[in-house]
């Protein structure tokens, strides 16, 4: 199996085992952007039950203090699908803007693999900020090196409420992304794995009981 092969399925079978996590995770974190206004909004100075309900499935999973060290763990299941994403989507020479668009007058499959392909390159290094800082949010003892201006920068941009209501409402567009990368990459599995494999045994299945009868 080449390294690129490898790869490949480390990226792919990571995605399934971590799909659910990132779709509760992308939801919820976008739903609560604009936690602040909506809890002025709907309730005054308290905050209703269902918004507290979200942000306690974002921040600790549901699991009260331990769900923090869980979502650190998760963050680096996707910190190293990230990776290998990014080693899968590296193109040849003469091929980067390929890779970083949608091409026109393409099948099915192909626009979704060029979606899941750009999406991935135009969000990479957000997607990368919101990894970091979910591992520091469990682990804070891995980052002592680093500045603390720094990691407060990160912070900021983990939850984009410090950069006025343009930059809230991206973060509740791009927050969504990962959503779209599971879904375009299900599909992309479905595609070239799953649904081949079940026709192989459909046809097989077939074969046998016209032998048979």
């Amino acid at each position: 199996m080449t390294f690129r092969r490898a790869t490949t399925q480390v990226h792919l079978w990571t995605g399934i085992a971590i799909g659910l996590y990132v779709l509760v995770i992308s939801i919820s974190g976008s739903a609560i952007v604009w936690r602040r206004e909506l809890d002025a909004a709907l309730c005054g100075r308290c905050e209703p039950h269902f918004l507290t309900w979200i942000v306690e499935l974002h921040d600790h999973l549901l699991l009260g203090h331990v769900g923090v060290f869980w979502n650190g763990i998760g963050a680096i299941v996707v910190a190293i699908m990230c990776i290998s994403g990014a080693v899968i989507w590296w193109p040849r020479r003469g091929q980067w803007w390929r890779r970083m668009s949608i091409r026109r007058g393409v099948s099915g499959r192909q626009f979704i693999w060029d979606l899941h392909s750009m999406l991935g390159f135009w969000m990479f290094l957000l997607i990368v900020i919101w990894v970091i800082t979910s591992i520091y949010f469990a682990f804070p003892d891995l980052f002592a090196w680093v500045g603390d201006e720094v990691l407060v920068t990160m912070v900021r941009l983990h939850f984009g409420r410090a950069y006025g209501p343009v930059v809230r409402t991206l973060w509740v567009i791009f927050g969504l992304v990962p959503c779209a990368l599971f879904i375009t990459g299900a599909l992309m599995w479905w595609n070239r794995t799953l649904r081949p494999y079940l026709q192989g045994r459909f046809a097989r299945m077939r074969s046998l009981r016209s032998a048979t009868d």
